[in-house]
């Protein structure tokens, strides 16, 4: 059975003590469970840094996206590496993308074809380490490698196009 220790308000500061009633049977020590109120400096941290990861959220969404991806390529290795082959034809997509795209509207200037050539080649970068992942696994030095700098490339592309979009207010009447 269990009972609820009641606390006033003074006690409430004070580490509470629970006694468990001796078992019956064998001649086992008595048992006594301290628990403090006041939380330890590894729950702080953890709580502050939870806190900080909630508020900030949206900045961090390709890194978190990263991780996923991360864990279902070594999910998918373990079960079965071959899908790598049914998956290396797609990392050709983002290139069909932009040819299409580039043919259907010519740029107008050279910046406009810089940026939409560094879009294809970071796309088809980041489609291409998916079946490498799968086949060579996740935890390969290499590919840990190119899945650390894809993820910073990201979120630092992230974190400046954020930084670019204009912002809107609400007006007020």
């Amino acid at each position: 059975m269990s009972r609820r220790i009641r606390t006033t308000a003074a006690q409430s500061a004070a580490p509470q003590t629970v006694h468990i009633p001796r078992q019956r049977g064998k001649q086992v020590p008595q048992v006594i469970v301290v628990v403090s109120e006041e939380p330890t400096l590894t729950a702080r941290a953890a709580a502050a840094s939870g806190r900080w990861v909630w508020k900030h959220r949206r900045s961090w969404a390709p890194t978190g996206i990263a991780v996923i991806v991360l864990m279902a390529c070594g999910v998918v290795h373990l079960i079965e590496p071959r899908t790598a082959w049914f998956l290396a034809p797609l990392a050709l997509a983002p290139v069909a993308v932009w040819v299409s795209i580039t043919r259907r509207r010519p740029a107008t200037s050279r910046t406009t074809t810089t940026w939409r050539a560094l879009a294809a080649a970071a796309a088809t970068g980041v489609v291409a380490f998916v079946p490498v992942a799968i086949w060579f696994s996740p935890t390969h030095p290499a590919v840990a490698l190119s899945w650390a700098l894809l993820t910073l490339a990201a979120q630092l592309a992230w974190l400046i196009a954020g930084r670019l979009a204009p912002t809107y207010t609400k007006e007020s009447r």
